[in-house]
This record gives C-alpha cells, sequence and structure tokens, in this order.
C-alpha cells in the first residue's frame, strides 16, 4: 500500500500502478529500497516539492520511470545497453535509436539515480561511499560527486554491463578519463566525443561555429559506432523528426520558465528546478515526448492559475535571485533554504542562450549548437554579458554564484563574474563554494547564516 501511494505521488495512475507495480518492486528491492525509505520519500516529497500539483506529479514520473528501465533493462531482454555520462547531445540520439527499437536501452547516467535516489530518498551517500572504496578521493569536494555517482552504481551493480560507455570533452575534462579508466577496470567499451574550446573574443562568432562544426563531426562518428552496435542504420531523417518533436518540448520549457521568472510572487519553489532542467535530458522516444510536453503544459496552466490568485512560495516584494548553475543534483535543501529565507531564487543563467544565426540544417550541428551557445559551455566573455542582460531584463536584485568547487571549469569562472556583476550592475553577488552532486556538503548553519546577510544587503540597498 504504501509503494501504492508513492507512486500516486510520482504520478502514476490506476491502471499504470496494476501493469507496473511489479516492476517497480523488483527495481526497488534491487536498489534496496525500504518501507521507511518509501515512507521518507514520501515525507520529502511533500516537504520539498508542491507535490499537489499534477503536473509535477507527472514530471517526476518520468524520472521515476527512466530508473527503473535502466535497473532492469538486461532482465527485460534489452540485447543492447548503452549509456552517456556527461555527454551533452546525444539525447536526440538516444530519442531516435528508442524510437527505431524496443530491444536497445540507451539512457543518460547517472541523472535519475541522482534525482530519484537522492532528491526523493535522500539514499545518495552509500553510492558515493561505494565509488570511494574504488580509486577516487573521500571527502565532500576531493573529487566531483558526479564522477563518483557514476562509478558507484556500476561498483554496486544497479545498472547492468552496458555495451557502450559515452562521454565528451563538452563540458567535464574528468569525464573522458574516468571512461578510459572504467574501460581498463571493467572492459567497457567506451567512446568519447571531442571538443574544443580555445576560444577568444576576437574570434565570435566563427571561433564558436568551429568548435560546433567540430563537435558534430565527432557526434556523426558517435552514430557510426552506435549503428554497429545496435545493427541498424540512424538516419539524418530519424534525427530530425526528433529535433522536431523536442523543439514543442523546448517551447513548453521556456514557458514554463518565463511564468517562473516574470510572476511578481515565485509561483513554485525553486528546489523543483532540478526537474526541469534535466528533464530534455531524460531518454524519450517521439512518443515520450510528447507526454514529457503534456506533462509541461499542465504545470504552466496550473502555475498561471496560481499566479491569476495572486498565490507565491515567497512573500511579493521577496529579493529576485538569479542563480548560477543548475540546482543540486540530489539534495533540495539550498533551494528549500533560500525560500524559507525569504529569496526568491527566478532563473539560473544555465537557462540562457549566447544569441547565435542558425546556419546550417545538418541534425548533428543543430544538436551541437543547441548546448555550445549555452551560458555554461561559453567562455567568461561572452558568459558575463548574458548574464548581465538576463539580470537586467528581469530586474535581479542579487546573484547567488554558487560554484562546483570541484569543477574547475565553473570554479575558474566565478570570481570573473562576482567582479564583472558588481561593477557593471552594483548588485550584491554571493560567491558560495559547494559541491553540486554530494550531499554530504551542506551545511545549513553556514548557508543560513550567510543567505540571511544577503538578504539584509538587498533590503538595504532598496531602501
Amino acid at each position: 500500500m504504501i509503494m501504492i501511494e508513492l507512486l500516486k505521488l510520482c504520478g502514476f495512475e490506476s491502471r499504470e500502478i496494476d501493469l507496473e507495480l511489479p516492476r517497480v518492486k523488483k527495481a526497488f528491492n534491487k536498489l534496496g529500497i525500504t518501507a521507511d525509505d518509501i515512507e521518507r520519500g514520501k515525507q520529502r516529497l511533500h516537504k520539498y516539492y508542491d507535490i499537489e500539483l499534477k503536473g509535477v506529479r507527472k514530471v517526476f514520473g518520468f524520472y521515476l520511470r527512466e530508473l527503473i528501465d535502466s535497473v532492469l533493462a538486461r532482465e527485460e531482454g534489452k540485447t543492447k545497453v548503452i549509456y552517456a555520462y556527461m555527454a551533452p547531445c546525444v539525447e536526440a540520439i538516444s530519442s531516435a535509436v528508442i524510437s527505431k527499437s524496443k530491444e536497445v536501452h540507451m539512457t543518460v547516467q547517472p541523472w535519475a539515480f541522482e534525482i530519484v535516489l537522492g532528491n526523493i530518498f535522500d539514499k545518495m551517500v552509500p553510492i558515493l561511499e561505494a565509488s570511494e572504496k574504488k580509486w577516487l578521493k573521500a571527502g565532500a569536494v576531493a573529487h566531483c560527486g558526479n564522477v563518483k555517482s557514476f562509478l558507484g552504481i556500476i561498483a554496486l551493480d544497479l545498472i547492468p554491463r552496458p555495451d557502450l560507455v559515452i562521454t565528451s570533452g563538452f563540458l567535464c575534462e574528468t569525464a573522458p578519463k574516468t571512461l578510459d579508466l572504467l574501460h581498463e577496470l571493467y572492459g567497457f567499451p567506451v567512446f568519447s566525443c571531442d571538443a574544443c574550446f580555445d576560444i577568444e573574443l576576437w574570434e565570435y562568432p566563427e571561433g564558436q561555429k568551429r568548435a560546433t562544426d567540430l563537435a558534430a563531426k565527432s557526434m556523426r562518428r558517435l552514430t557510426e559506432r552506435i549503428q554497429d552496435i545496435v545493427g541498424f542504420e540512424i538516419t539524418d531523417d530519424m534525427l530530425s523528426e526528433v529535433l522536431d518533436a523536442r523543439s514543442t518540448f523546448n517551447a513548453a520549457i521556456d514557458k514554463l520558465r518565463d511564468i517562473i521568472a516574470n510572476s511578481d510572487k515565485l509561483p513554485i519553489s525553486a528546489t523543483h528546478d532540478i526537474f526541469w532542467a534535466y528533464f530534455g535530458e531524460l531518454t524519450l522516444s517521439i512518443d515520450g515526448i510528447a507526454g514529457a510536453v503534456d506533462a509541461l503544459n499542465t504545470v504552466c496552466e496550473e502555475l498561471q492559475e496560481r499566479v491569476s490568485k495572486g498565490m507565491g512560495v515567497v512573500e511579493k516584494g521577496a529579493p529576485r535571485i538569479m542563480a548560477m548553475l543548475p540546482p543540486h543534483q540530489s539534495d533540495p535543501r539550498l533551494e528549500h533554504l533560500a525560500g524559507e529565507v525569504g529569496l526568491a531564487i527566478v532563473t539560473s543563467d544555465n537557462n540562457f542562450m549566447v544569441p547565435y544565426e542558425k546556419t546550417s540544417k545538418d541534425p548533428y550541428v543543430v544538436i551541437c549548437e543547441e548546448y555550445l551557445w549555452s551560458s555554461l559551455s561559453s567562455t567568461p566573455a561572452k558568459r558575463i554579458p548574458l548574464i548581465i542582460e538576463a539580470c537586467k531584463k528581469l530586474n535581479i536584485d542579487g546573484v547567488l554564484d554558487r560554484f562546483h568547487a570541484p569543477c574547475r571549469s565553473v570554479a575558474g569562472d566565478a570570481l570573473i563574474i562576482k567582479d564583472a556583476v558588481e561593477k557593471e550592475l552594483g548588485i550584491p553577488v554571493l560567491l558560495l563554494e559547494w559541491e553540486n552532486f554530494d550531499p554530504r556538503a551542506y551545511n545549513d548553519e553556514e548557508y543560513k547564516r550567510r543567505l540571511g546577510v544577503f538578504k539584509s544587503i538587498m533590503i538595504k540597498r532598496a531602501t
């Protein structure tokens, strides 16, 4: 009964529960999720999320289904299993593959594990500890928690042995090194997509176009490798069909973010931002994308109703905050605390793209452009003007400059962003060192004190 209650909170309808309950039980047993864990998960859903919203429940369901599908892939007859890890742009290829064949399981790891096991069940620490017993150093920020998460679920045998693991240098330089070690220790076949970010300001947009073309060529080589494994051709038309479907999905996400960012009262807690941030990175078939769009449209309708009624999760007039980076992957406490302190985190720089001219219909170029022109993928010379312009447009009162300390890419930008925003806009910037994937790094007392001071500075500045 308690598991049925949890599934209802995650958007499962009665008929689906009858069909899926045996699978869920089997997956939960393998993951070590007990009745006590399920009860704790229910409590956390009610505490941290607006679970009364039907659309939110629907979105949660997509993450839970992907987790279950990953755990049971081999047992349920998938003949080929392919994982992407820190490999942005692979989602479109994954969607094309699973839309073509029901015998292939292809997904991005470990997003669903971190989001479901971490945010809902608070069970990521054992996975992190399992990786630390291998070669990664113990400690909250000694190595990136995302690297630990992927290694941990493999070390604990929570997912089937893959036929291929894919990564890239698009964002994380540690990811290809991690896959090299996995190949040596476990014998997994691996593939790394090429990337180049040595771009000077004066090279824009030519340098960025050059990086995009390089990435697109590497993605084509990846497709050739996947074709050899799955035994069928992945055509440009298949990818274009996925991109057409994803354009509707992207429009729904943009509408949702606009509602949140432009409302007088923040209509939904920032704890939900992680679910919007990685929804598009789940592996969804063409039909699955349509279902995801329906879920997002439902959320939009429900939030529009809240806005029309003047409802919000923080007081009207609360300081409006832009946060750097996506929210914590496996722990909602910082975003929840910000709301309790009275801060309205209305957006993240991760939501914005550097303007660029679309000149190619090559699906691989289109796929790579959608990521490589984003804020996180751009050099500070382009990322900072994007942040400043968004702050002006949204009337931002302060910037939460949180940075993932184990990542040299984002940690290196943090001070530059702080100095530029303070100089250009004169608004306060809170520089906050944290670990984006490891809940053990959370410090409630310190964060509450610093967020309180941050708020008082903004209020004083406004008077």
